[in-house]
Parts: structure tokens; sequence; C-alpha cells
């Protein structure tokens, strides 16, 4: 039965490609459907229902992109991190969140995961030990554990538990995905070039929204949510977000991919490059400054110091110390006074910010509880999302600010030592790697991944940072690239000519 239901998958995959692919829609089953549709399209917006074929377009692309998806994963993969980068803003232009898009990229990505299951092409469902990773093994755990957490006793209902566990799932999924398609260096780079290139234009579209200022049907979905506008409007200026969710998770992505091109740029030794690196990384920086998330201005320097630690014998580390510095102190001290966002900035060293203090409190208020519920008080239940699902839960409405305090008060003190040995085992999986490596350009690709995602997690501290689209595909993506980089650092060594001697 599978070798025939295989068969069949072919047979249709190539029927498909014939007819549509390289007949370019111009066989009688490409023409006849494309009438019928322009035709109806033109009826129904005759009769002022002209969502029905908008809505019959929308389904057209979304089999096209299933296609592409289920017979072609890698350029599939590719195809659903660029929508991640785009998922949200047909709310902003709308005005409120009424399309649930972020449900539908979830269900692409599963779609790719099939994807890379039927394909034949480089043999990508060999995934040589992936598995058996301290990254891999900690990951499956607390996927695990989520599931598990449908029978926390201390809450009812599912709805907060399904959502976070259908998220923990899709996590793995990307994964495991970029293991099995990413499987060439020239693959790899393309991946790098990918990420940055979509991230200078998040950034550089934040940076247009603090010069030129919203858009007025983006100032419309600003309104139209209670409370957001007082949220973000901080020192006198308007928060940007992108064409993202929101400030947290623009600065987010931003901040490290700032951080990513800012190492590349210090290594290149391309001269033309390496002054394109750092423009790039200017830019995602003042985005993420833009984005008036003080979390995410630890990004950089958490980054750099990890960085400076494990390269501390190459001259340029040095030279990036002093000059890191010197940065610092200008940002910090520079005579300026009037600008918002230096301002927004500098009060993230503040320590006498009155939020700081309220945090403070409230974690010492919550502790005696998460202390006696190792299991948490179940999935959903703090923040907002607990009035809503869960009402008079002990933690609803309790604002967590925090990734790691949530975690502990929601999945329990358990749950919270799983996810910390999850980032101890990205640190420690990363280090190890580099210095295993000989090749000099796949361990500087491996540092950069470790010190960008390092500047991430620590983020988690201050605010839930870690899983948040597009970052996320980005940063579940890298895990496994890294033990990618691995084993393409072995292949050369091993198929490099022996010395004579």
């Amino acid at each position: 039965m599978p070798t025939q239901s295989i068969h069949i998958i072919s047979k249709l995959h190539h029927w498909l490609k014939s007819e549509f692919i390289q007949k370019k829609f111009l066989g009688p089953w490409g023409i006849v459907p494309l009438i019928l549709l322009a035709v109806a399209g033109g009826v129904l917006a005759a009769n002022n229902l002209f969502l029905v074929p908008l809505a019959a377009g929308t389904a057209l692309l979304a089999i096209i992109i299933v296609y592409y998806c289920l017979f072609h994963p890698l350029k599939g993969f590719y195809i659903v991190s660029f929508i991640g980068f785009f998922v949200f803003y047909p709310n902003h232009l709308l005005g409120r969140d009424v399309l649930p898009l972020n449900t539908g990229l979830e269900i692409l990505i599963i779609f790719v995961f099939f994807g890379t299951g039927i394909s034949k092409k480089s043999e990508i469902n060999r995934e040589h030990g992936l598995s058996k990773t301290f990254i891999s093994i900690t990951l499956f755990l607390i996927t695990f554990y989520i599931g598990l957490q449908a029978l926390n006793p201390n809450v009812y209902g599912l709805s907060g538990w399904f959502t976070a566990f259908k998220r923990s799932i899709v996590f793995v999924l990307i994964y495991i995905i970029a293991y099995r398609l990413i499987d060439t260096e020239k693959k790899f780079i393309y991946f790098v070039r990918f990420w940055i290139i979509m991230s200078l234009v998040a950034a550089f579209y934040g940076c247009l929204q603090q010069w030129f200022g919203y858009l007025s049907l983006e100032m419309n979905y600003i309104r139209n949510i209670p409370g957001a506008y007082e949220i973000l409007n901080q020192g006198g200026q308007l928060r940007k977000f992108s064409f993202l969710a929101d400030v947290v998770s623009f600065g987010v992505l931003a901040g490290c991919m700032a951080l990513f091109t800012l190492l590349l740029a210090i290594n290149e030794k391309n001269t033309k490059r390496k002054i394109w690196l750092f423009i790039f990384s200017i830019f995602m920086a003042l985005g993420m400054a833009y984005s008036g998330t003080r979390t995410v201005t630890i990004i950089i320097p958490t980054g750099l110091a990890l960085y400076c630690l494990l390269r501390i014998k190459h001259k340029t580390t040095l030279v990036t110390i002093f000059l890191a510095i010197l940065g610092a102190i200008a940002v910090l001290f520079a005579p300026i006074y009037d600008n918002a966002t230096l301002t927004r900035i500098r009060s993230t060293f503040d320590t006498e910010d009155p939020s700081l203090d309220v945090r403070n409190i409230n974690r010492h208020y919550i502790q005696p509880y998460m202390q006696s519920h190792p299991l948490g008080g179940g999935i959903g239940t703090t923040n907002g999302a607990g009035l809503y699902n869960h009402p008079g839960h002990p933690l609803a409405g309790f604002a967590t600010d925090s990734g790691f305090l949530k975690e502990g008060l929601e999945i329990g003190w358990i749950g919270l030592f799983l996810v910390i040995l999850f980032d101890l085992s990205i640190l420690y999986q990363g280090i190890n790697y580099y210095f295993k490596m000989k090749d000099t350009q796949l361990k500087l690709y491996v540092v950069v991944i470790l010190c960008t995602l390092f500047a991430n997690i620590v983020t988690q501290y201050a605010q839930e940072t870690v899983g948040q689209f597009p970052f996320a595909i980005f940063f579940f993506s890298s895990l496994s690239l890294m033990k990618r980089l691995l084993e393409f650092d072995k292949e050369k060594r091993n198929t490099s000519p022996a010395l004579d001697l």
C-alpha cells in the first residue's frame, strides 16, 4: 500500500507539473478554469460580491503554494519564510485582527514537512543522527512535557494548551525541515543571505514608519485595539512594528539580525561586502531602536560579549571590544537629551525606573505559587489570556513581563528547568562544535549563529521573545543547521588531499 500511495502521488505531481508549470496554464486544464474564474469574478463583482472572487483568487494562490510545499519543499520553505514576514500585515491594513493567517502559516509548515518526506532529492530523509544531539533531546523533552500539560490538574479546559502544544510541534518541524533541506554549504549561504535581505527590508520599512509616520490604515489598526496607542506612545513618539505582529517581535528580529550581520562584517575580508554588511547592520540597529523595546537593547552587547569570549585570540576581537566600548559610551553619555529614541534606550539601564520596581515586586509576590506548583498553574492562565480563558484562576491577569517567569508559572518549575536545560544545550553544543571544527569560515558561521541565538535567549528574562514569527523560523532552523555546519566541516577534512611527507 505505501508503494502504491507514493506511485499515485508521483503521477499526480507529474501531471500537475506538466499542465500548470511546464505549459504555464496554456493547456486546456489551465485556460478553462481561468476563463471560468474570470467570468464568475466579473458577475460576482457586478452584484457587489467582490469578496467572493477575492477569496477564490486567494484559494488558487494557496493551492499553488501548497503544491510547492509538497513537491518542491526547498522552494516551499522559502515561500513560507517569506510569508512569515508579512503574515500579520493584512490585519494591520484591515484595521483589526480578523484573519487567522498565523494558523495558515503553521499549516503550510506542516505541508513543507510532508514535502520533505515524499521528496527524493538530495537524500533528505537521511538525518545523520540529528535526533541524538543534546539540543534535539531537550527540545523533544520540552515538547513532550507540554503535551502532558493537557493533564494538568490545576486548570480546566484545553484552549490555552492546544495553541501552545501546536506551536511546539511546529517548532520541532521547522528544526527538522531546515536540517533535511539545507544539506550543502551553498544552500546554507543562500539561507543566510535570504534572512539578511528580508530582515533588512523589515528594518527599512520600520525606519520609513519612523521618518514619515504610519500609514493611515496602520493608525486605524492601532486605534482599534484597546490600549494599543497608550502602550506604543512612549516619550512623545509611537513605537514602530514594521509589518510584523508587534513592536517586540520587530525589535527582536531587527536586533538579532543587526548582531548577526555585524559579526559577519567584522570578519569579512572583502572590503565591498564588509561595507555593505556594516550598512545593513546599522539599518537593522535603527529598526531595533525605533521599535522602542528596551529589552532588545541588550541583544548587541550580550552577543558581542559572548563573541569576544570565544574569539579572544583573534586580532579583530580586540578592535571589536574597543569600538563596542566607544559605541556604548556614545549612546549612554552623549550630550543629546531631546531625542526620544535615545532616551528610550538609555532608560533600559536606569536602575531607578518605576516599572522595574513593579516587576521585581511582582516576581517576589508570585514566587510562593511557583514553588508550591511543580507542574504550574496551566498553560494560558497568566496575563490577559488567563482572564479570557480561565477567569477566576489564581494566575488570571497576572502580568509576567518575562518569558522565564511565564514558563515557571504556567508549566511549573519542572518545565522551567527543562527550558533552561534546553537553553544550556544550545550554548554547550554551539561552543563544542566551534572548537571541534577546523574550517575557518564554517567556524565563523557557528559562532555567529550561537551569539545571535544566545542574545535572543537572554532577552527572555524581561520579555516573551523566543518563538515569535518570523524570527522563530530562523531560530529553530539555525539550531539544526549548526549540526549541518559540523558535517560540512567533516566532509571538507575527509576530502582534503593528504600531505606528502
